[in-house]
């Protein structure tokens, strides 16, 4: 049995240094989808991203806000964000709050 939990000083800097990023699932498993728990705190944003995967992000701890294609919503700890492929997205935490996300892609089927 392995149990995987995140952990800040492991983390490594993701999309241009904007979070902390680590993966979820142990190579072991060979998971047929891309995962990482992304990180922000404190007033915190990634920067925008844009890819031809479909995409997920389950809300782990923390509030913010997501912004898809131009679209904003509020975002709190147990909500699903579906992000689908090609489309323009970026995450942001409350000022003083981390926010933790498990984010789960894979290629777009035909």
């Amino acid at each position: 049995m392995k149990i995987n939990n995140f952990n800040k000083e492991k983390a490594k800097k993701a999309h241009g240094g904007s979070i902390l990023a680590a993966d979820i699932i142990s190579d072991k498993m060979n998971p047929p989808f891309g995962h990482a728990w992304g990180y922000l705190e404190n007033s915190g944003e990634m920067e925008t991203d844009v890819h031809p995967a479909a995409e997920i992000y389950i809300i782990v701890k923390g509030q913010g806000q997501v912004k898809i294609e131009g679209e904003i919503s509020k975002i709190k700890a147990g909500d699903v964000i579906e992000i689908p492929p090609d489309n323009k997205h970026s995450i942001s935490c409350k000022e003083n709050e981390d926010l933790l996300w498990a984010a789960f892609w894979w290629d777009k089927k035909d």
